[in-house]
């Protein structure tokens, strides 16, 4: 192999290390501090870099959060595929997905707190950018694409891309706005509500 392209591969590998250990720190300071309270300097410092370095790898801290909350977001779409596994139908994997995303963003410190913290800047430019929304619909199009492929469902039926967003939109309003007519409580309640 060529060094320079094996060199390449290693300081891409090296990058991405050092992204997730920022990104796992963020999430840390997320949960002690508050998303609106991390302060980079800081990030930086139990990270293992210098401030100078961090800048390098994320302007400013709101792209800092966007990108901690994409991650996030991959981790719970990994974990609700597990969740939808045992189920057979398209209706039954898509209430076992919706009620899986609905509870784990319910649960989750960071994101608990982001839709807290609605009123203020960092809200809009996480779970309401364009960038994390877009995120989220490609990975709830993705699974539909792979329920397509699997003969669950057929591509008539819908556009994945516009059924992606509106999903992806929903849970983020029901999160930032639990007060509903729909019943969201349980597991259970939020299978139904998406089977429905």
């Amino acid at each position: 192999m060529d060094p320079e392209i094996r060199n390449s591969g290693v300081a891409a590998r090296g990058r991405a290390a050092v992204i997730d250990r920022i990104l796992t720190v963020t999430g840390e300071e997320a949960q002690r501090v508050g998303p609106d309270r991390v302060r980079m300097g800081e990030v930086a410092t139990r990270a293992g870099i210098s401030r100078a370095s961090l800048y390098r790898y994320f302007a400013n801290k709101d792209e800092l959060i966007q990108a901690y909350t994409m991650r996030e977001l991959d981790h719970v779409f990994a974990h609700m595929d597990e969740a939808m596994e045992p189920f057979d139908s398209f209706e039954e994997r898509l209430g076992a997905a919706f009620a899986f995303a609905i509870t784990a963003m319910r649960e989750h410190p960071v994101f608990v707190a982001l839709l807290g913290i609605a009123e203020r800047q960092i809200m809009r430019v996480t779970l309401q950018s364009g960038e994390v929304l877009g995120h989220a619909r490609d990975l709830v199009v993705e699974r539909m694409n792979r329920a397509v492929r699997e003969g669950r469902i057929r591509i008539d039926q819908f556009d994945a891309a516009v059924a992606g967003e509106l999903m992806a939109r929903l849970v983020i309003s029901l999160l930032a706005t639990p007060e509903s007519i729909a019943r969201l409580e349980t597991g259970d309640d939020a299978r139904d509500f998406a089977k429905r």
